[in-house]
């Protein structure tokens, strides 16, 4: 499971929801820094501007990210991704920040025991893959199976909606200041995580949303 931490060291609330077994079979690490493997590369695109109405802003100074609320941008970048790491393509997760950008880990389609992590800034430089370490919960081996079991098409989930789904979660949350800084997806199952964070000026709601990324429920 992934650590309960929001990007920049930020909390999630208490009431999490359990997360399924699924999830906690195996933890995905990064095996070397960003850029630093043999065989990663750096390519540039297009992805648009960030809403600065839905996303909240770039805490290092850069460009608002469009990921957080441009279900489009997300989909050309996933299409970019797999230019590089293959097809047909299945990842273990993907999320954003208001930071780094979009960062998918991807099951090698020749090699189903090996996952590589992937990222599209703000700015729309794409960077990976880098060796994903991956280690089992429960102390057994790690099997082309098991990493089998984790991966899901990420295309399953419903970016065109996401604009729209940012828009009600910030409804919901009762706090019109508020903003997407990030969403993560672990799977497209009813128990897998799938969460929007926001942050207004006096809370940090979060949206509980299914693949479909239809918001179900809003905890703070």
């Amino acid at each position: 499971m992934r650590s309960p931490n929001l990007a920049g060291g930020e909390s999630m609330p208490t009431a999490e929801p359990v997360c399924s077994m699924k999830n906690a079979s195996i933890v995905l690490t990064l095996a070397l820094a960003l850029g630093a493997c043999s065989g990663s590369s750096s390519a540039r695109g297009s992805y648009g501007s960030g809403d600065p109405n839905l996303a909240a802003p770039n805490l290092g100074g850069g460009p608002i990210d469009p990921f957080l609320t441009d279900g489009q941008a997300v989909l050309h970048a996933l299409d970019a991704i797999a230019e590089h790491s293959g097809r047909p393509m299945r990842v273990t997760s993907l999320s954003a920040d208001r930071m780094t950008g979009l960062m998918v880990d991807v099951q090698e389609p020749k090699n189903h025991i090996n996952v590589d992590h992937y990222v599209v800034g703000p700015d729309g430089t794409l960077s990976g893959p880098t060796p994903v370490k991956l280690m089992s919960l429960g102390g057994g081996p790690i099997t082309a199976a098991k990493v089998d079991g984790e991966a899901f098409d990420p295309k399953a989930i419903a970016f065109a909606r996401l604009t729209q789904t940012a828009r009600d979660a910030i409804a919901e949350s009762k706090y019109p200041d508020a903003r997407v800084t990030e969403w993560e997806f672990g799977g497209i199952g009813p128990d897998d995580r799938q969460y929007i964070y926001l942050e207004s000026s006096r809370a940090r709601p979060v949206a509980i949303v299914n693949s479909q990324l239809k918001v179900l429920t809003m905890r703070f």
